[in-house]
């Protein structure tokens, strides 16, 4: 691999005043939701109401709380759906840790529909300010960079995992602002306190998806040991009080170990729906190799030789995670390895791989020209992207199982997966660059 340098930035002219930057932080938050938001009303009237499959878990398991049940029992949760009229995939049932049912008790007070309208409208409006947020952050308020931050927030927007959480009532950007602010304070936390703090941050965000937890290694490698511990006192601390709070909480059901079966189903875009959509049929697509093999060792290995390469990665770069440039790409190569071995992770969830390429933008890419990266990495960075469409357009218009090369379909049906191994392996190379500032074009 061969690197040049130059300027990271051009010399700002000069800033955006105060009042003007408020005003452009409210454009950067209107840009960012525009497109989920349009979305999501066009899909009603030419779709009528989504299903929000996703959100009658979230309901119905604090509403089981409340009942004195546990939210793992998925015979009790079924029962609930059946009394409360709602019609969903059930699938495994609940499948989150305890505290995120318990924080969702207070929408229980409110009928599905207006809870489900509010958690949507919060998530929108969280995720606006969470991406105006990260821009200011990462790539200041020059006044010549106006438009192109405006472009970039808008461009986060369009990231077709933003509108599937939105339609799914998925839990995704309600977490945002626990991860940004939890990844900012831990990579520019001037004192013990505020790395800690950002960890904690990103440690309660790991209660509700587990992929945040993954950011506690870089970290570690990376000697930020505050942040690190930080990350396991938020998730530990939270499991505890939920444990204390809601005591049967735990109990009935198979719960949290059901991630661990394999799964076909078309959404399922990690290992686990890659290798067994191979052998088994499910309802959209047909197997390539019909009961050829058990799918849960295979799956089980390969998830685990991808975890030992991202380890041995980020270890072989240990040296440069002491670097903020280093510790950034390191933190965004983990997100992006937690989200592709997380077990049974949907489409839904690849949200999150927008903060691995935010941080990849924020230290080789801050004047957000892309031209800086090379054609190579513009390449993968392409290649993350066209992933999410193809899948996108699956999911929204699905080939029929009859079709002539109907198996083969069963190999794309994971085009999203691909996308982010072409990401994962952007980032491994971004990381393995000896240029400590920001700019490096790797060939």
């Amino acid at each position: 691999m061969a690197e040049g340098t130059g300027p990271a930035t051009a010399t700002p002219r000069h800033l955006v005043p105060p009042r003007s930057r408020a005003l452009e932080f409210l454009l950067l938050a209107a840009a960012a939701i525009a497109a989920p938001l349009a979305w999501w009303f066009l899909g009603t009237l030419w779709r009528g109401a989504n299903s929000y499959n996703d959100f009658h878990d979230y309901w119905l398991a604090a509403k089981l709380i409340t009942l004195g049940q546990s939210p793992y029992n998925i015979e009790a949760l079924r029962a609930l759906a059946k009394t409360e009229h709602l019609q969903f995939l059930v699938g495994g049932g609940y499948q989150y840790p305890l505290p995120f049912a318990v924080a969702m008790i207070p929408f229980t007070a409110l009928s599905f529909g207006n809870a489900v309208l509010l958690f949507n409208s919060v998530s929108l409006a969280v995720f606006g300010l969470s991406v105006a947020g990260w821009i200011g952050w990462a790539h200041g308020w020059a006044a010549e960079l106006q438009w192109r931050r405006l472009a970039l927030a808008g461009a986060a927007g369009c990231y077709p995992p933003i509108y599937g959480t939105i339609a799914n009532g998925q839990a995704n950007l309600v977490l945002f602002p626990l991860v940004g602010v939890g990844i900012a304070l831990a990579l520019d936390g001037t004192s013990v306190a505020q790395r800690a703090s950002g960890g904690v941050l990103a440690g309660l965000a790991a209660i509700v998806k587990l992929v945040p937890a993954v950011l506690a290694v870089p970290l570690a490698i990376g000697r930020r040991i505050d942040a690190a511990a930080g990350i396991a006192a938020g998730a530990l601390g939270t499991l505890l009080l939920a444990d204390l709070l809601v005591p049967q909480g735990a109990s009935g059901g198979s719960g949290l170990s059901s991630l661990f079966d394999t799964d076909p189903y078309f959404t399922n875009q990690s290992f686990n729906g890659f290798v067994s959509r191979i052998v088994r049929d499910s309802d959209r697509t047909v197997a390539l190799w019909k009961a050829g093999f058990d799918p849960k060792l295979p799956m089980l290995a390969l998830t685990v030789a991808f975890g030992l390469a991202t380890l041995a990665v980020l270890w072989w770069n240990r040296g440069r995670l002491a670097s903020r440039r280093g510790l950034a790409l390191g933190l965004g190569f983990a997100l992006v390895a937690g989200v592709i071995g997380a077990p049974k992770n949907s489409f839904w969830n690849q949200a999150s791989a927008l903060f691995a390429v935010g941080l990849l933008l924020a230290v080789d890419v801050p004047d957000l020209r892309l031209s800086r990266l090379g054609r190579t990495d513009l390449v993968l960075l392409g290649c993350w992207l066209a992933g999410s469409a193809t899948f996108a357009l699956y999911w929204t218009f699905p080939p029929a199982k009859t079709i002539a090369l109907a198996p083969l379909v069963s190999v794309l049906e994971s085009s999203s997966l691909y996308g982010l191994l072409a990401l994962w392996w952007l980032l491994a190379r971004r990381l393995r660059a000896s240029q400590t500032s920001a700019g490096a074009t790797i060939s």
